[in-house]
């Protein structure tokens, strides 16, 4: 709920303390000697004051042309013929027009709203909906429900774009207005399911239709069924009140008249059921909620407060009103003290800052263990499905909202985000640009040497993002070695082999006995036996990079000593085939930035020869 104004008449603030008052007028009653001002300085300000653009709501000079200086009741309460006094400067330290926004310059030639904040862009030749297409919407949401309609999503911008000036989704260039439309669908999206829920789940999971009244049965977290979306006990059962959603202080024109609702009936088919039209629940693609906030969508939407404040129910009914009031909080719901909105935050790259708009107090960042902790994954998962359908060139920034990158890093990186592997790159996340799409360009040649690649460093940066292909290609990898090792031990290894095999998958791929090796001992050279067969089947087929060595405690360090050493090298260094020591400093940090992404099936192949190999020798050494 936006803070209220503090009032001021007269120049004084209405309910100020009389001491701070009496203590002001002592301290201005006493004499003091003026200081004076250089006239250098004095012509400095007054350059610096008619440098400043004018503003175009402004009240000063607010004359002839059609205009008129009007009040917005929305920020207090007040009369258009308060306004009148805004006219000359020489009133702005008065009230009403020292509290920002509550007088305003109106245009009598065009439609009476009050304009949002203005972005500086140009207005885009493409249509919304000619950037984000029914196609798009159909892939992204195939089973939207009413009153999620496409026609009527375009529909309401169309109309929402003719009376202002500061377009929705048709501002700046078409990779701005793909931006801004993939933030607005990731959030929706969360927000409603998909477009499947019109009202939030616990105070009207499911409604009941009885006669020609529609009734709802709020629930508890505790007593709700997630899985069927059924209520086992009402929250207004015996005599209970339901008064969630509900800021009594706030009252007309700042919010709608709301106040405790019971049950319609304590026994029959009504029992434990409330009408919803008392009760200002979330509704619609962004889950409006409070009496505050249907009443200020209401003016815009219906240029009438009491719509909405007599009709909650129309937005989780209507297109016109289930869009329509996520839009009008996208375009006009502005912070406490901040001239942004989240429909300016996503044109200038900011998803974290419009996310912070939305939910931050419960999201930015979200407490540990928490729902709020869950739905930010789901809602990154979402945003990674539009940006990737509605075809952005990459993902706006997570900066606005603590916590928000390092949560899209983790959720890659645990495999609960697969929908986001595509986007996230190896070098590190919480940059200002986090993501970038991947590019079928090459970025880099060959390697032809590949020094400190591996280092301690570069291994905590590195981020794996096709997880499956990773455990195939370290599986496949041990194998190689145990496989050959087995056959070296025993004439029947291949029945010595599944033991040892078993007991290396149990331990985490032999973690325990390797990661890290104890000093002198049969492990610490039994890495280095490790390290060759991944390098030489890498080197034939031809992948782009080797795996990270994260995981394993101490293997970064293992193969640089090994590198260095001249133990690794298995073959000549003037040969055609490059030796290990020739991968030394192929990964140095400017080549690490450009990679995009390691060539998961050529890595497959490679260990799938080097396990072919081993196989061969193997048999060999059998007979």
């Amino acid at each position: 709920i936006r803070a209220q104004e503090p009032i001021y008449r007269n120049g004084l603030k209405l309910g100020a303390s009389k001491s701070n008052t009496r203590h002001h007028i002592i301290q201005t009653a006493m004499p003091r000697r003026p200081t004076p001002v250089p006239s250098l300085l004095l012509l400095l300000l007054l350059l610096h004051s008619s440098a400043q653009p004018p503003d175009p709501l402004s009240c000063v000079n607010c004359v002839g042309n059609g205009k008129k200086c009007i009040g917005d009741p929305s920020v207090q309460a007040i009369n258009d013929e308060d306004c009148v006094l805004c006219l000359k400067s020489s009133s702005k330290w008065t009230w009403p027009c020292n509290v920002d926004g509550l007088c305003w310059c109106w245009d009598t030639s065009k439609p009476k709203f009050k304009p949002t904040v203005p972005s500086g862009l140009e207005v885009s030749t493409k249509k919304p909906c000619e950037v984000f297409t029914k196609k798009m919407f159909d892939e992204i949401a195939p089973n939207a429900v009413e009153p999620y309609t496409y026609e009527g999503l375009c529909d309401i911008i169309d109309m929402l774009n003719e009376r202002y000036d500061e377009k929705l989704f048709q501002m700046g260039s078409v990779d701005q207005q793909k931006n801004e439309w993939a933030a607005f669908v990731g959030h929706t999206t969360h927000e409603s399911a998909q477009y499947t829920a019109a009202r939030e789940a616990l105070p009207c999971a499911r409604t009941v239709e009885l006669g020609s009244g529609t009734y709802c049965k709020p629930c508890a977290n505790e007593n709700f069924d997630w899985a069927d979306r059924y209520c086992e006990v009402s929250l207004v059962s015996n005599g209970q009140m339901y008064e969630e959603y509900c800021d009594k202080t706030v009252t007309p024109p700042f919010g709608c008249v709301c106040g405790p609702t019971t049950e319609v009936e304590s026994n029959g088919n009504l029992a434990g059921l409330i009408n919803p039209n008392f009760v200002y629940f979330g509704r619609g693609a962004l889950q409006l909620s409070w009496n505050s906030n249907y009443l200020k969508a209401s003016q815009v939407l219906a240029e009438s407060a009491d719509t909405l404040c007599s009709q909650p129910e129309l937005v989780a009914t209507d297109p016109t009103y289930a869009w329509g009031t996520a839009l009008w909080f996208w375009n006009f719901n502005r912070p406490p003290g901040d001239e942004t909105t989240c429909h300016i935050q996503s044109l200038t790259g900011s998803f974290g800052g419009s996310l912070n708009i939305i939910n931050g107090g419960l999201e930015c960042p979200a407490h540990p263990n928490s729902y709020h902790a869950d739905a930010i994954v789901t809602r990154l998962r979402y945003y990674c499905i539009a940006a990737t359908v509605i075809g952005v060139k990459r993902l706006l920034s997570f900066d606005g909202c603590d916590g928000l990158a390092q949560k899209f890093e983790d959720c890659n990186l645990s495999g609960m985000c697969p929908e986001c592997n595509e986007w996230m790159m190896l070098a590190e996340v919480d940059s200002d640009m986090p993501t970038k799409m991947p590019s079928p360009l090459l970025p880099t040649e060959r390697p032809t040497i590949w020094r400190s690649w591996a280092n301690e460093d570069w291994m905590s940066e590195i981020k794996r993002r096709d997880s499956s292909a990773v455990g195939i290609s370290n599986f496949l990898g041990l194998l190689t070695c145990l496989c050959l090792t087995g056959n070296f031990i025993h004439p029947l290894g291949w029945f010595y082999f599944i033991q040892p095999l078993c007991c290396h998958v149990k331990s985490h791929s032999n973690g325990g006995l390797e990661c890290p090796a104890h000093p002198n001992n049969y492990h610490a050279d039994a890495i280095v036996t490790r390290l060759p067969f991944p390098w030489f089947t890498a080197t034939v087929t031809g992948v782009k990079g080797l795996l990270s060595f994260d995981r394993c405690d101490g293997l970064a360090q293992k193969f640089e000593d090994c590198n260095l050493s001249g133990i690794c090298a298995l073959a000549e260094v003037d040969s055609d085939m490059p030796t290990p020591a020739m991968w030394i400093s192929w990964a140095n940090e400017d080549r690490m930035i450009e990679i995009k992404r390691l060539d998961s099936s050529a890595g497959r192949v490679s260990n799938f020869v080097g396990l072919l190999t081993c196989v061969v020798t193997s048999y060999a050494h059998i007979y």
